[in-house]
């Protein structure tokens, strides 16, 4: 949901919030206490949503969850902003797709390419990363979301360990997941390394106690919040789907891909740093520009010229 978080920021009136079955009390926790949050049946369900928009004049709905199909939304009688990461939504008229992904490509009623990307910033400004100052350990921040099912953490722990330069240089900074079900593996693996650090309860990149230098970790609105803060990364796709995406940020020259593989993730690793950090000091630079922390105020200023309410 961080998405509808950062553009939650740019809307001056409360809104109202249609979210997951049992999410409600976390979800409040998160908004404003002018806002109103009402819980779905299940989580592709949007019949209190449907039923609220009857009641409404103006005003629109923003959608941003793969379970909810684009088709049920176009029944409201609002207009649409719906969050689709595949790469080409069905058309309806009163629909506007928003496609963040490298890649996409612009089509009828979609906003497309990463400068939509809205990310919430936590108040924090862009700074210029300077890797000329990076000394030994380098700081490697390891994040692959809030479950990391396929233990991904420890697949990247163990490429840092299986090259022994690296793993003498590299002080590992795990950020776990709240939903992470593999201590005990990480905390393992961890004592290849003479430093090391584990970060839970940690809402955003952007709220890390520490300042990192690299990163391994997978696309999504994370990688998204490491661009803004300057942080190259080594993306590892944590599924079939996430390979395409993985190339098409180091296509926009914002990541490194690297196959599920320790072998080649080490190679990946080495190449970012090598060169007294050369190709992650491109990679920093470019992916600040990209991910600007405008996303959100783009959406809505095209939204406005397109005559949609707000």
């Amino acid at each position: 949901m961080s998405r509808m978080f950062a553009l939650r920021q740019v809307f001056k009136e409360p809104v109202k919030w249609f979210v997951d079955p049992r999410t409600k009390k976390s979800v409040s926790k998160l908004v404003s206490k002018t806002d109103e949050i009402y819980e779905e049946t299940a989580v592709d369900s949007v019949a209190q949503l449907l039923s609220a928009s009857k009641a409404q004049t103006d005003g629109l709905i923003i959608c941003d969850s793969y379970n909810v199909s684009c088709k049920g939304l176009a029944a409201a009688n609002l207009p649409i902003v719906y969050f689709c990461d595949s790469e080409k939504c069905p058309v309806f008229e009163n629909v506007t797709a928003v496609n963040c992904q490298p890649g996409a490509m612009p089509y009828k009623n979609c906003f497309a390419g990463p400068r939509f990307m809205p990310i919430d910033t936590r108040g924090k400004q862009q700074a210029k990363v300077d890797f000329a100052s990076v000394k030994n350990p380098i700081r490697c921040l390891i994040g692959f979301g809030a479950i990391d099912t396929g233990n991904m953490t420890a697949l990247a722990l163990s490429a840092l360990k299986s090259d022994e330069k690296i793993r003498e240089s590299v002080q590992p900074i795990c950020l776990l997941g709240p939903h992470f079900k593999h201590d005990d593996i990480v905390k393992t693996l961890l004592e290849s390394f003479a430093k090391s650090k584990i970060v839970k309860n940690c809402p955003s990149v952007l709220e890390l106690p520490y300042i990192c230098d690299i990163a391994i970790g997978a696309p999504g609105v994370s990688h998204a919040e490491r661009l803004y803060a300057g942080i190259p990364t080594v993306l590892v796709p944590q599924n079939d789907k996430h390979t395409a995406l993985c190339m098409s940020w180091q296509n926009e020259g914002c990541a490194v891909y690297a196959r599920p593989e320790p072998k080649h993730i080490s190679s990946q690793i080495n190449a970012l740093i090598a060169d007294q950090f050369k190709r992650a000091r491109a990679i920093s630079r470019r992916g600040q520009r990209v991910i600007d922390g405008k996303g959100a105020s783009r959406i809505l200023s095209e939204l406005t010229m397109r005559g949609r309410s707000i």
